[in-house]
């Protein structure tokens, strides 16, 4: 379940593509310990990239994409990227109800500040008699 807006998302992705990865899935594949690390890790930054070894794929039976999305999903996180054997995961320190009401009203505060672009009509014979008299 996406949680996340598309900016949001890309923003993120941006940001924490270069980060090393901290947590790792091996042979034993989601075993419960592996699972609390990485809540761990995600209570304590807020953000993880997580690195899939061929064990995993192995024991496992899932594809990446398959994996990452059930680590998520496990995790009550976000997935936001996937390159390769790596993947990103993002879960707001505050909460996601708290995280998502302050997203809308910066949103919202955005929209209200945002002003009609006003339309400037360029008359070229005006503008040359201006230029004129302020020369002589």
């Amino acid at each position: 379940m996406k949680r996340l807006p598309g900016s949001v998302r890309r923003a993120i992705r941006a940001r924490y593509y270069d980060i090393e990865p901290r947590a790792w899935i091996g042979k034993r594949g989601l075993a419960e310990s592996v699972i609390e690390e990485i809540n761990t890790q995600l209570e304590k930054d807020g953000i993880l990239k997580v690195e899939i070894r061929k064990g995993a794929l192995i024991s496992t039976g899932m594809d990446r994409k398959a994996l990452a999305e059930r680590v998520a999903e496990l995790t009550d996180s976000e997935l936001i990227d996937i390159r390769g054997k790596r993947f990103i995961l993002f879960k707001p320190r505050e909460g996601w109800e708290r995280y998502l009401r302050r997203l809308e009203r910066k949103a919202s505060a955005q929209r209200r500040e945002e002003k009609p672009v006003q339309k400037v009509r360029l008359d070229i014979a005006n503008f040359r008699k201006k230029f004129k008299k302020g020369r002589d």
